[in-house]
Parts: structure tokens; C-alpha cells; sequence
């Protein structure tokens, strides 16, 4: 139903709060940091898309550049300064009472179901 401050949740400025992986996230679900020597390959985990996308996490500043990271194919999470290309990979957060009513195993052929 949203963010509604009312209810002590949140700040009462989003209605539906979504936010943006962070490269911590990729890691956990299996995506790697890049290696030249091609060992970071890894197009098997479900973050993977097929086409790169932006995480939400910052690398470093460089004078006018600003670099974050992203995970391009082959499942590679990698660096690079920020400009207006790339998709994004959304997230949501569940409260700990929507967490316990889910079913399925999170896999593709068995999701997560509310």
C-alpha cells in the first residue's frame, strides 16, 4: 500500500518505495568483480539479464567524473563514470511481516510468491 508515515514507517515522501541494487547485492547473488583473465565470467545467477545495468553504489570521484558500478555481460561487475546509458535493476524491501507469508524457493522455476 505504500509508505505511509502515519504508521511510523519511512519518511512519508515515497507512496511506492523502490530503490536500486547495490554492487553488495550483485555479490551476494553471485555476481563477480572483474578479472582480465576472463575468471569473473558468471552468466549462471539470477541477476544476470543478458545486458548491462547500473548498481547503485558508488566507486570513486575522479575531477568532474563521479564512477559507480555496474554488472555488463557476461555477469561482470565492473566500474565506470556515470552517463545516461545502461538499464537499471530495481529492488524492493519487504517488511519482516511480508517476508514470513513467502512461498517458493527463488529460483526461476520456483520465484518467490507473496
Amino acid at each position: 500500500t505504500g509508505n505511509d508515515d502515519s504508521q511510523g514507517i519511512g519518511n512519508g515522501y515515497l507512496k511506492y518505495p523502490v530503490g536500486l541494487i547495490t554492487a553488495d547485492e550483485v555479490a551476494l547473488a553471485g555476481g563477480r568483480y572483474y578479472m582480465s583473465n576472463g575468471a569473473s565470467n558468471n552468466n549462471k545467477y539470477y541477476l544476470y539479464k543478458g545486458s548491462w545495468y547500473w548498481a547503485f553504489s558508488p566507486y570513486y570521484s575522479y575531477t568532474s567524473y563521479t564512477y559507480v558500478f555496474y554488472v555488463y555481460s557476461p555477469g561482470i561487475l565492473n566500474y565506470n563514470y556515470v552517463y545516461n546509458g545502461g538499464g537499471l535493476a530495481p529492488v524492493i524491501n519487504l517488511s519482516s511481516e511480508y517476508g514470513m507469508t513467502l512461498s517458493g524457493s527463488g529460483t526461476a522455476g520456483d520465484p518467490f510468491k507473496l
